[in-house]
């Protein structure tokens, strides 16, 4: 009789588990990429040390970075500036002019703010921003005076040649430490479901071989 309480009451809490494990789940899908993200921006020279964006819109505060290639790595960023959730118009973006000098084109990309706030830390905690699979981003030329006339080019479905392999998904307020939790519930759920599976099994062969020596 023990035992059945004992076993009743660790399937619920492994079933009361997964559901925890569920729901995060759920809660960090619904915030990767959710609502608008776009980045408008002209071809325009940069002998300033400054750039303009026409405009950012952003589902949640975050940064807008500027990079000279699609890894989107930190050894490729020459500038960036933070921005609010909705609509961000003219934003002035301080790049590394020297470092900038080699290059033909570069690359926007909408990150999230989601560590220490206020702080950038890419490229793990301050992932770039992913809208319907994709990264938010959109490349840019580098030209001469009078460039502000260009046609901008808009990232609504933007998405860079490489994607970055070590960067997560982003988009919301999720924090770093929720795929952890994920992972622990989750482990923890499966293996009390395991013992508890095992327990049931060690049973019904007990009863299917008959009353041990002592019960006899």
């Amino acid at each position: 009789m023990q035992r059945s309480r004992l076993l009743i009451t660790v399937l619920g809490l492994s079933v009361m588990m997964l559901i925890g494990t569920f729901s995060l789940v759920l809660t960090a899908s619904a915030q990767t990429g959710g609502g608008v993200n776009q980045i408008v921006i002209r071809s325009q020279d940069t002998h300033t040390g400054q750039i303009m964006v026409d405009s950012v819109t952003a589902a949640q505060d975050g940064w807008l970075l500027v990079y000279t290639d699609t890894r989107l790595s930190p050894s490729t960023l020459v500038g960036w500036a933070p921005i609010h959730k909705g609509l961000n118009t003219n934003l002035k973006v301080d790049i590394n002019r020297e470092l900038v000098e080699p290059y033909a084109t570069l690359w926007a990309a909408l990150h999230v703010d989601r560590g220490a706030i206020g702080l950038l830390e890419p490229p793990v905690i301050d992932g770039p921003v992913q809208q319907d699979g994709k990264t938010v981003v959109v490349a840019f030329d580098i030209t001469g005076q009078g460039a502000t006339t260009a046609t901008p080019q808009v990232s609504a479905t933007s998405a860079p040649a490489v994607v970055p392999k070590l960067l997560p998904p982003a988009g919301g307020n999720q924090r770093p430490w929720t795929g952890w939790l994920v992972a622990v519930c989750g482990a923890v759920g499966l293996g009390s479901l395991s013992w508890v599976a095992g327990m049931a099994l060690r049973r019904i062969k007990a009863r299917a071989q008959g009353p041990s020596d002592q019960e006899k």
